[in-house]
């Protein structure tokens, strides 16, 4: 990888770190999977009246915004509504690099050098420790729901690369409208009575910045560049950046939400990103 696309990857690694922290603080006022509506909403409204529709298949147009709108956020929302803590959850779900790289090379033949085998097994070391250490209640069913949330992001990966060149701002817009419905439908069934108790005369306004920049900062602008990544490299070069997110997640709860930053979270950061270096070095075990 490229300096300039290194750089671009922790970018997408703290907006998404920060993500978590502004999740955090909205889902203390309103309802979790509720609030995934809200975000793809807001990608898509009014924008779509100003922006031209991407030229993609029915399947793409279609299938996406299951796999990377509905299914991994209300799976997500869901299985830490039953137990899991917000960090704990983003542990959970960073095995979509696994995922990712296991279903690339059996569905599209990218096959791993051995060096970014060996820095992914690293990497997954780091989240080992951070899930291992981690104060959260070990729900086993919420976990499985969350891993299951893991597998649909690395579906949608893959979906992702598949997508070419494209503009991805556009594409978003476009694929919102039925995220959001469906998410919506979710919480009705999911989440009625605390639908009814929403009063947003007393909503914060920190919330709303909350509720914004999950859209437009970590969602329209993130998967534009991680998509703009995974179009040009292989998974496993680009999705073991994901591991960091909890570790940057937990950097900025510290210095946001005052949360105590344990050693451990030091040194898993520190053993993902050597993970990482070793990804990102030029095939140093193969001749």
């Amino acid at each position: 990888m490229s300096t300039k696309h290194v750089v671009m990857a922790f970018i997408i690694v703290i907006l998404w770190g920060l993500n978590f922290v502004t999740l955090k603080i909205a889902v203390l006022s309103l309802p979790p999977i509720f609030l995934a509506g809200l975000r793809f909403f807001l990608i898509s409204f009014p924008w779509i009246f100003f922006v031209k529709k991407p030229k993609v298949s029915n399947k793409q147009f279609f299938s996406l915004p299951i796999t990377l709108g509905v299914l991994q956020y209300s799976l997500l929302y869901y299985g830490m509504s039953t137990g899991l803590s917000v960090g704990l959850s983003a542990v959970i779900l960073q095995t979509q690099s696994f995922f990712t790289v296991i279903m690339s090379a059996f569905l599209i033949k990218e096959k791993p050098s051995l060096n970014e085998i060996i820095g992914l097994i690293i990497g997954m070391l780091g989240v080992i420790i951070l899930l291992t250490y981690n104060d959260g209640d070990f729900k086993l069913q919420a976990i499985f729901i969350i891993l299951a949330a893991a597998m649909s992001w690395g579906v949608a990966n893959i979906q992702l690369k598949n997508l070419g060149n494209i503009n991805m701002v556009s594409f978003l817009i476009w694929i919102s409208p039925l995220a959001a419905i469906l998410l919506f439908i979710i919480s009705f069934i999911l989440e009625y009575d605390s639908l009814l108790k929403i009063d947003f005369s007393n909503i914060e306004i920190k919330v709303f910045l909350s509720i914004f920049y999950t859209a437009y900062i970590s969602t329209v602008i993130g998967f534009t560049m991680w998509q703009y990544l995974l179009n040009k490299y292989k998974s496993i070069q680009i999705t073991p950046y994901g591991l960091l997110v909890p570790v940057t997640g937990s950097i900025f709860g510290y210095i946001i939400l005052n949360e105590v930053l344990e050693i451990y979270q030091i040194i898993s950061g520190i053993i993902i990103i050597i993970g990482l270096m070793i990804i990102s070095i030029k095939s140093i075990f193969v001749k």
